[in-house]
């Protein structure tokens, strides 16, 4: 699931500092990823994007979630990307995408990319942070084309609803 880029998104220093701001204003907790060596940070990143597929793949019905584009998560931090591509069983684990493109000058062929930072991630799949309040203070930003955005948004705003989420969920029989 883990993807080396050496590719930079533009948007990572705005959720950094206001990230930033949650911790110092008590939002977040601090995960202290300074305190991890780079491998414990990526791993520790690749852990939380899986609990975000996982989450993902529980709670929106298949037709929701095979109707999710393909994204790109980004975690600021250890700098780690992994590619979601929903499929009738969750999200091909072995898919293998190429860099993501982030130029904003053709909005078609431009990819979806979710922003966020571990600590915002952290309190996001531990129902502490609900995802709409996650994009209004700017700790993660959804850089997708118009067409995309409000289906990713949406799934995960669903996913990471306002109060308290219940770990034990319901799904769709097929």
């Amino acid at each position: 699931m883990t993807i080396e880029f050496a590719v930079e998104h533009p948007q990572s220093l705005v959720v950094a500092v206001a990230t930033r701001q949650a911790i110092e204003t008590g939002l977040l907790t601090d995960c202290d990823t300074a305190e991890m060596d780079m491998v414990q940070s990526r791993h520790h990143a690749t852990v939380l994007m899986t609990k975000i597929q996982q989450r993902l793949r529980d709670v929106l019905p298949i037709s929701r979630l095979t109707a999710l584009p393909n994204f790109f998560v980004l975690m600021i931090e250890s700098r780690t990307w992994a590619y979601f591509h929903p499929t009738l069983a969750g999200f091909d684990t072995l898919a293998d995408p190429a860099p993501p493109t982030l130029e904003p000058s053709n909005d078609r062929e431009r990819d979806s990319v979710i922003v966020i930072s571990q600590a915002a991630a952290e309190s996001l799949v531990n129902g502490q942070l609900p995802f709409s309040t996650a994009l209004q203070k700017g700790l993660t930003i959804v850089d997708a084309p118009v067409s995309e955005n409000k289906s990713i948004e949406s799934a995960l705003t669903v996913a990471y609803p306002v109060g308290q989420f219940s770990r034990f969920v319901c799904t769709e029989i097929i």
